[in-house]
């Protein structure tokens, strides 16, 4: 029997001994970088079938496995094709050779990598020559669509001061209502949210004193780090994601004790924050400071017919409500309704909803408001509609650089992408198109 399973469904608790009951004596993964992070519960409950039933096969298929280091797809190669891998088996040598070919600030020697390459190669070519001729892996160097893909610019009149006065602050550790940040992770991302108009904050409408909400996140924060050392450890079943782990530890300090067959775990920090957990209840709130984003997105929406995509489903809705064109989030239902857009009208849609694996060329202009930083996901966004099917003569994509964390994120990617490229001879399109400049007088019907 065959049977399909989402990567969401292997994600979800009830999932957590899925492919022991399957029992598959063959996996096809569709998308395999779905499965690139070990540590995620995922691929981890993957990898652990895979290590009970070694003699499973397993074929992985990917536009591209590796979109930051080649540690991406190891794991799939190794189990794929074994001591046929053309990546080392040893995680510790797989480390080594990442040095080399990964991108990074400083890279490493080449060291024995150095005997895969003819004179005056770079690491990669070598690599790349290797794994492309291993026996069992299948590869390209064509492009898949042989029509121009133009990139560009599009520049924006002003970018609000006191908005780039916010960022500033953001990156110097303080929000804009005045709160500190504990981490740099929290800075920056607060900072990204401003160069798209707004941020977020928690909102307290219950009206919890202050003292009570510090003790709420200490206890919370102690909490959401013996989690997470439980499972950066080894995983099991019914104890390899953050909501098993929960049940875990409520059945080991239920009272009378729990006698059942499921595991327990006594973790240290549950009791203290059992009793705090449901005592403060905050909800998200977006404070909107621009609409200078918004504003030209509109604009751009009523010049031409295409795709305007977006990081934030805050920002979505407000640019659909602003060109009363529909936005399509994450879900089933948006999904389908997407797919069966006629290309008549503009629409609004989610990077990480609808960025991969959705036949969208129905289309043949794009809006990319928020530029990722990442250059797998670029690839996969340009796909949607510079693909096989394509009527158009040309596509194009327009991107807002409004600030420089926009800018940086944008040659954050071309890097990422240059990876890639190098590493598995793929041509990336962020890499290969035709430049044009454009501004706001400009327009394109």
């Amino acid at each position: 029997m065959l049977h399909v399973v989402t990567y969401n469904k292997l994600s979800s608790q009830e999932a957590t001994d899925l492919l022991e009951r399957i029992h598959p004596d063959l996996v096809i993964l569709n998308e395999a970088h779905n499965l690139k992070a070990p540590k995620s519960a995922r691929t981890s409950r993957f990898l652990r079938y895979f290590e009970k039933h070694p003699r499973t096969r397993l074929v992985a298929l990917s536009g591209t496995l590796a979109s930051k280091s080649i540690k991406d797809y190891a794991h799939l190669s190794r189990l794929a094709l074994g001591e046929g891998s053309p990546l080392p088996l040893a995680h510790h040598v797989v480390e080594e050779w990442g040095t080399a070919l990964d991108p990074g600030k400083v890279a490493a020697p080449p060291g024995a990598l150095e005997r895969l390459c003819e004179p005056g190669e770079h690491a990669r070519e070598g690599f790349q020559r290797r794994r492309n001729a291993t026996r069992g892996v299948v590869a390209t160097e064509e492009s898949a669509l042989d029509k121009p893909l133009i990139i560009r610019e599009r520049k924006l009149g002003h970018v609000p001061a006191q908005l780039l006065a916010l960022i500033e602050l953001a990156h110097g550790g303080e929000r804009p209502d005045g709160e500190q940040f504990q981490e740099q992770l929290q800075a920056a991302a607060c900072a990204r949210q401003l160069s798209a108009g707004f941020y977020h904050r928690w909102r307290y409408p219950r009206g919890e004193p202050a003292e009570l909400i510090e003790k709420w996140f200490a206890r919370r924060k102690a909490w959401n780090k013996e989690v997470w050392e439980a499972l950066r450890s080894e995983r099991r079943e019914h104890l390899d994601s953050p909501g098993l782990l929960t049940k875990a530890a409520i059945r080991a300090h239920v009272s009378p004790p729990y006698r059942g067959d499921k595991p327990v775990w006594h973790a240290a920090t549950w009791p203290e924050w059992a009793k705090i957990r449901a005592a403060v209840q905050p909800e998200p709130e977006v404070v909107w400071l621009s609409d200078f984003l918004v504003r030209e997105a509109e604009e751009w929406a009523r010049t031409r017919v295409g795709i305007i995509w977006v990081e934030y489903p805050e920002l979505g809705v407000r640019i659909a409500n602003a060109a009363s064109i529909p936005f399509y989030g994450g879900g089933k239902d948006a999904s389908a309704a997407l797919i069966q857009e006629a290309g008549m009208c503009s629409v609004v849609a989610s990077i990480h909803a609808h960025a991969t694996g959705k036949n969208l060329q129905q289309f043949c202009h794009n809006l990319i408001v928020t530029p990722p930083a990442d250059g797998a996901i670029w690839e996969q966004l340009l796909g949607r509609t510079h693909r096989p099917g394509q009527r158009a003569h040309e596509v194009t994509a327009d991107i807002i650089l409004a600030t420089s964390i926009n800018h940086n994120a944008l040659n954050t990617a071309k890097k990422y992408a240059k990876f890639i490229q190098d590493t598995d001879g793929t041509p990336q399109k962020l890499l290969h198109h035709t430049t044009h400049n454009h501004s706001t007088s400009q327009t394109n019907t």
